[in-house]
């Protein structure tokens, strides 16, 4: 279990009630947040989180179109025909 579960753990069965002052001030939510300023100022991770989102977004929209073509049930089926030519 890492840090973040165990901070959630905590806080969602009460036992945390005492620790408000370790309360981080912010929350990593990706790789980008562990890299320090010098090497990725915070435009750029700003930037990869926006471009996790749109990936996100990217994913749902093709789970999306999936589903919609499962509820549709199967595509009729195409029959080859012979064409004669003169």
């Amino acid at each position: 279990m890492i840090e973040h579960d165990r901070d959630q753990n905590s806080a969602s069965d009460g036992s945390g009630a005492g620790n408000e002052s370790r309360q981080r001030p912010y929350r990593i939510s990706g790789l980008a947040d562990l890299l320090p300023d010098w090497i990725l100022p915070p435009e750029g991770k700003e930037h990869i989180r926006n471009a996790r989102k749109e990936m996100l977004m990217a994913a749902r929209t093709l789970l999306d179109a999936a589903i919609e073509r499962q509820e549709q049930g199967p595509a009729p089926r195409r029959t080859v025909s012979r064409v004669e030519i003169d």
